[in-house]
């Protein structure tokens, strides 16, 4: 290793090639990698817009947001639910 920096340093061109050779070589080899950084995944969702004409939200909510929610929830291997801020829109 003490060998290496004396060529460095009483070499300096040859120090920057050497650094430079091995930049272009580690980017020649990044780009070749056949590894997929962001795989495509689709995750299945379902999206179910509640809406009565002339109901006000809490309507909406308890008449028929709640009874979907309650029907959705027994459904197997389903784990995630939830709700968007807008009481309308129940996700």
């Amino acid at each position: 290793m003490q060998k290496l920096a004396e060529i460095c340093i009483r070499r300096p061109i040859f120090a920057a090639m050497l650094i430079l050779a091995l930049c272009v070589v580690g980017g020649a080899s990044y780009f070749r990698l056949g590894v997929d950084r962001f795989p495509s995944v689709d995750l299945p969702t379902v999206s179910i817009r509640t809406q009565l004409p002339g109901a006000s939200t809490e309507e909406v909510e308890t008449e028929i947001s709640k009874r979907i929610e309650d029907a959705v929830n027994t459904i197997q291997g389903s784990t995630n639910y939830g709700r968007s801020p807008d009481p309308v829109l129940l996700m």
